[in-house]
Parts: structure tokens; C-alpha cells; sequence
């Protein structure tokens, strides 16, 4: 029989347990938008190719059997195909955000859920689809499980707005550390070392392609966000302010600000090349950049405002 102590010791690690898998749920579930924002490309949307975004919304003209969003999609998006994709472009970029910094998480978690709707039916019956319809119930049911569970204020920043000077120090201390790593990990798989160029490297592994003979090849996909040299370095500068703060007050406003700076500039750019792994040149949109640099904004304005409150 466990003693006393004993018991409270393993309540208290049961209970920190399950905040880090509440809160590795909630970031994994933002990586899903965040991965998935490169292929919308403005300002066409693939409108022009017939591609990209385009291709999903105008499958649900042949072969949804749900009337009214036919309907909603033929007279409404369709005709407004490049409003419609830039208002669905900025609507995840933003959801990305939050659920990566864990600010208003359950607000974010029900739009997500919310947003799954339609893409469920737009993209279920594209066709040649091999979609498999339980992941997009399963991608709904995460949304909700967030809303729930709370799953901001475990490694997030609902949590620490709520916490101590202390707490908000060492997630200043973590944020700068993270955005550190990721600039770093950056620079080392840029390939252009041209600061001003548009050749950026993948930071993460290939997709599928379709080979000479037609044939769709699969590879394992883990696409998040892509670098050149200078948004790297860039990155790391954030990184670096945001850790500096622990000793310099002024430090994390300074790397939020740096940061959304970043986010808004680089997302007007629209547009990158990123050189494959097989030597191809693809375009990409530069949101999923967008997001990440929004996220570490919006957790180090967040902590800052709390700071401010909590000194006045």
C-alpha cells in the first residue's frame, strides 16, 4: 500500500501527465492547419491551373450530394473563387496561430470545428479521391476535445497569463528557446545562401509527386514551414530578444513585435520558391511561415500585457 506522500506524489505526476498530452494534443492539431496552409497559393488559389484549392471547390458542382452547399458553392464561392480563398488562407493561418500558442483556445477550437464542415464535403467527393471520410469526423472531434478539455492552459498561453511572474518568465524563456531551435534548424537546410534570393529549402521531408509515367509516388509528408538564410536569422533574432528579457525588460516586446512584423511582411510576399529534394522548383505560399511567426507573437504580446497588468 502506497503511503500518504507517496500517493500524492504520483497524483501529482498523473496530473502534470495529462496536461503535457492535453497540451501535445492541441499543438498537433495546430500543425495539421499550419502544414496544410503552403498549397493554398494566392493570389489564384489555383483558380488559373485548375489546380490547388480551386480543383476541391469545383468537384462539389459534380458530385456532392448535399444540395444547399452545392448550391452556396456555385453561386457564391465559385464566382468570388479569389476572395474565397483568401478569406480561407487567413482564417486557418489565424487558427494555426492560436492553437499553437494556446490564446483563446477554446474560440479557436470551435471555429476549427466549425471549418471542418466544409472542407469535409468539398473535398470527400473530389474526385479521384482517396480521402478516408472517419479522418475528417476524427479532425472534428479533436476541435471539440479542445474546446473541453481546456487543452490552452497546458503548455499554452491561457495557462500562463493566469500564472505567476515566474511562470510567465519561463514561458518567455521557452518561447525564445523554440523560436531559437527552429531559426537554427533553418539556416541548416537553406540551400540558397543568397540573402535576398527565392530559393528556400523544406524544413521537414518531401511530398508525393506524380513520376513520368503518370503514377502518383507517396512519400512521407511532413511540411511545416520552409527558410532562406535572412528568415532564419531573422527567426533566431526573436529567439534571442525573447530569452534576453529574462535580464532586459524591454526584450519581449520587442521580440513579439519583431514577430508579427515578420508575419505580416512575409505573408504579403505571398509567394516562394522552394526548390524539391528532386531538383524541381514548386511554388509554395508563404503562410505556413505567417503563422508560426504569429504564434510566437501572439504568446509574447500575451505574456507581456499579463506583466503589465500584474505591474500596475
Amino acid at each position: 500500500m502506497l503511503t500518504p506522500m507517496a500517493t500524492t506524489r504520483l497524483d501529482a505526476l498523473d496530473e502534470r501527465a495529462r496536461g503535457i498530452a492535453l497540451g501535445a494534443a492541441r499543438i498537433t492539431v495546430a500543425l495539421m492547419w499550419l502544414a496544410n496552409l503552403h498549397w493554398k497559393v494566392p493570389p489564384n488559389f489555383g483558380e488559373d491551373t485548375g489546380g490547388g484549392l480551386y480543383k476541391y471547390a469545383a468537384s462539389v458542382s459534380r458530385n456532392s450530394p448535399f444540395a444547399p452547399f452545392t448550391w452556396v458553392t456555385e453561386e457564391i464561392i465559385l464566382p468570388n473563387f479569389q476572395l474565397f480563398g483568401w478569406i480561407t488562407l487567413l482564417s486557418e493561418l489565424v487558427l494555426a496561430a492560436l492553437l499553437l500558442s494556446g490564446y483563446l483556445t477554446r474560440v479557436a477550437a470551435l471555429g476549427g470545428a466549425l471549418m471542418t464542415i466544409p472542407i469535409f464535403l468539398s473535398v470527400i467527393y473530389y474526385d479521384r479521391a482517396d480521402e478516408w471520410s472517419w479522418s475528417y469526423l476524427l479532425m472534428f472531434a479533436a476541435h471539440l476535445f479542445i474546446y473541453g478539455s481546456l487543452a490552452g492552459r497546458h503548455l499554452g498561453v491561457d495557462g500562463v497569463i493566469r500564472g505567476d511572474a515566474g511562470r510567465r518568465r519561463r514561458a518567455t524563456m521557452w518561447v525564445g528557446g523554440l523560436a531559437t531551435a527552429i531559426g537554427v534548424a533553418g539556416l541548416w537546410v537553406a540551400r540558397s545562401m543568397d540573402f535576398v534570393g527565392g530559393n528556400v529549402a523544406l524544413l521537414g521531408s518531401d511530398a508525393g509527386f506524380v513520376n513520368d509515367q503518370g503514377e502518383l509516388v507517396r512519400r512521407w509528408e511532413l511540411k511545416f514551414v520552409w527558410f532562406n538564410p535572412m528568415w532564419a536569422l531573422l527567426t533566431i533574432a526573436v529567439g534571442v530578444l525573447a530569452i534576453a528579457a529574462v535580464r532586459l525588460p524591454w526584450a519581449r516586446l520587442a521580440a513579439g513585435s519583431l514577430s508579427a512584423v515578420l508575419a505580416v511582411v512575409i505573408l504579403f510576399v505571398q509567394t516562394f520558391d522552394y526548390l524539391r529534394d528532386d531538383g524541381n522548383v514548386q511554388v509554395v505560399a508563404t503562410a505556413s511561415n505567417s503563422a508560426m511567426w504569429l504564434a510566437f507573437a501572439i504568446a509574447l504580446l500575451a505574456i507581456e500585457r499579463a506583466e503589465r497588468r500584474a505591474a500596475g
